[in-house]
């Protein structure tokens, strides 16, 4: 392509040399009617002034084409980049779906460790009160026990007088079992 152009440029300047030695010997103007009017032009002249006509139309010609492709250089550009632009976008909008969806799937095992925590210490709980009741009952009824014991041990106490209770044992004494107690092994 650049050796065809040369080609054409050298023959170019050479025709233009033969056209310029051919007019420079003729003296008779050539007369141009334009506008109304009339000029008379040396035939060097009209030559000359031929030449920079077709030289504007190819500048003018050459300039629209290039004017035209970088046109569609920069639309096919900016489709290109809105392209890019749109699929940049689906990423991010998937990216941002795929950390969301990953937050929450964080969020529902730190829900569901903490609802498991919570049901554990519920649990917990719930069997230390129930513990609790049990050995709060439990105290009751051994306090219920001591005081009928008491009352039992004062009255037998009072109509003996001697803190005996009346097989051989000493009231209060914590090596002997109480017999009236069914719970008690130590007899």
């Amino acid at each position: 392509m650049i050796i065809l152009g040369l080609i054409l440029v050298l023959a170019a300047i050479a025709a233009a040399i033969l056209l310029v030695e051919g007019t420079s010997q003729l003296t008779d103007g050539v007369d141009i009617d334009v506008l109304g009017g009339t000029i008379s032009l040396p035939p060097l002249a009209l030559l000359i002034t031929g030449a920079a006509v077709i030289s504007l139309f190819w500048l003018g010609w050459v300039l629209m084409r290039s004017g035209i492709k970088r046109g569609k250089r920069q639309r096919r550009e900016a489709k290109e980049a809105a392209a890019r632009a749109e699929q940049e976008r689906l990423d991010n909008e998937r990216r941002m779906q795929e950390q969301f969806a990953q937050r929450e799937r964080q969020l529902a095992e730190e829900r569901r460790r903490a609802d498991e925590e919570n049901a554990t210490l519920r649990r917990e709980s719930d069997q230390r009160l129930s513990e609790q009741q049990l050995s709060t009952e439990e105290a009751r009824r051994r306090a219920e026990v001591a005081e009928a014991e008491a009352a039992r041990g004062r009255h037998a106490t009072d109509a003996r007088g001697d803190g005996a209770y009346g097989d051989g044992r000493v009231q209060g004494d914590p090596r002997q079992g109480d017999p009236r107690d069914p719970g008690d092994r130590r007899l």
